[in-house]
């Protein structure tokens, strides 16, 4: 079990000031830098589900395959058996901006669930900020998604945003995706308080995985040096290429104790096309059989966001 210390600082210390000058730098950066740090926030707590770390551009071509789909229908008792993570896995990770506490997330592997008749992986993230950091930003995310154990593409998405940063109206956000990978077709819900609710259908690249899906299918794989690997996204209308390159073989300290791990630089294209702002680095371990997610670093222009693991509970 990992104790959560409260944050405390004495005023007039060292650590107040450099506290309090990275908050008035912080807000006197204008809406575009806050909605950086946002999307910066968002990447790590919610491990890429956000599109606001990435860079905009126009959609990916689709084609949809004229061929029928394939899939392999599985039992309950298959849908994780094959995989490094049990239904019942949660993970917590401390987040940090510029090597301050900004807030804690969770990421679980959750019993299977049927949707439209299939047994499905179920995967969530619940993340927020303290309330120690509520004068720089102030950000609670949620999602949850149904990925095909065949595949790990995914047939089902819901994500909830609460961010509020500093001097700006708080930004409220609901949505819920269903995936029709046989039509190519994405058919999504949305709410939010200004516009109420609202609907919508775009292309889907057929077998796109979402971005929290991704994390947990890149564990599944092994690495060897200069052995990029690949997969298709979808996160926010945008049909993406991820591509994860192994740049070391290195141990990671982390409250846990101390692991093998591959570092591994993420990219994100819209065809050929490199879009994403900064670097991203994920380290997964390599020598236990959970091969969990160890941390997560986005580099930006406004300073360095962490996720470290803090806290493992297995699944079975």
């Amino acid at each position: 079990m990992v104790i959560r210390k409260q944050f405390r600082i004495s005023p007039g210390s060292r650590k107040v000031n450099e506290f309090g000058g990275k908050c008035m730098a912080l807000s006197a950066m204008g809406s575009g830098k806050i909605k950086a740090f946002a999307g910066a926030f968002a990447l790590c707590a919610a491990v890429l589900v956000a599109p606001s770390a990435l860079a905009d551009g126009p959609f990916m071509e689709v084609v949809c395959p004229k061929t029928p789909e394939s899939i392999t229908e599985i039992t309950r008792a298959e849908v994780y058996a094959a995989t490094p993570f049990k239904a019942g896995e949660k993970s917590t990770y401390e987040l940090s901006w510029a090597g301050m506490k900004a807030g804690y997330a969770d990421i679980e592997a959750k019993s299977p669930a049927r949707h439209n008749g299939l047994w499905h992986r179920i995967f969530s993230i619940d993340a927020k900020t303290g309330d120690w950091f509520r004068s720089v930003f102030y950000g609670k995310d949620q999602a949850m998604a149904y990925s095909r154990p065949s595949d790990f593409a995914v047939s089902k998405f819901y994500i909830e945003q609460y961010e509020e940063p500093v001097f700006k109206k708080p930004f409220i956000s609901k949505k819920w995706l269903d995936f029709n990978h046989k039509d190519c077709v994405v058919n999504e819900k949305t709410w939010d308080p200004a516009k109420g609710e609202g609907s919508g259908s775009h292309q889907l690249a057929r077998g796109a995985m979402d971005a929290l899906g991704a994390i947990f299918y890149l564990r599944t794989l092994t690495y060897k040096p200069g052995e990029r690997r690949r997969a298709p996204i979808y996160t926010s209308e945008k049909n993406w290429w991820l591509e994860a390159d192994p740049v070391a073989f290195e141990q990671v300290k982390t409250p846990l104790g101390e692991f093998d791990a591959v570092k591994l630089k993420l990219r994100t294209y819209l065809g050929k096309v490199m879009q994403q702002k900064g670097d991203i680095f994920i380290w997964i371990a390599t020598g236990t059989r959970e091969r969990q997610l160890l941390q997560i670093q986005g580099e930006i222009k406004i300073g360095s966001v962490w996720a470290r693991l803090i806290n493992y509970q297995p699944g079975r």
